[in-house]
C-alpha cells in the first residue's frame, strides 16, 4: 500500500508542476493549437473548470490555479502523513 501512496504523491508533484507550466504560460502570446500546449490543457483543465465554476475572478486575476496548487498541496501532505505512519 505504501508505494500507490507513493505514486499518487509524486503524480500530485507532477500535477502541481504542470499546473504552473500553465499559470507561466498564460504571461505570452502562444499557439492554443500547439499540440504540447493543447495537451498540457486537456490534463490541467478538469481540476480548473471547477474552480473557475465557483470562484470568479477577482478584479480581473483569476486565483484558479493558486487555489488548484493549495488543494493539492493539501492532498499531497494526506499523503504524506499516511507515508509516515
Amino acid at each position: 500500500m505504501p508505494l500507490l501512496f507513493t505514486i499518487a504523491y509524486y503524480g500530485l508533484d507532477v500535477l502541481i508542476y504542470l499546473l504552473l507550466a500553465v499559470a507561466i504560460l498564460s504571461w505570452f502570446p502562444i499557439d492554443p493549437g500547439n499540440r504540447w500546449i493543447r495537451l498540457l490543457h486537456t490534463v490541467t483543465d478538469p481540476i480548473l473548470h471547477p474552480i473557475r465554476a465557483l470562484v470568479p475572478p477577482i478584479g480581473g486575476f483569476s486565483l484558479d490555479i493558486l487555489i488548484a496548487v493549495l488543494l493539492l498541496g493539501v492532498i499531497q501532505r494526506v499523503f504524506l502523513r499516511a507515508l509516515t505512519s
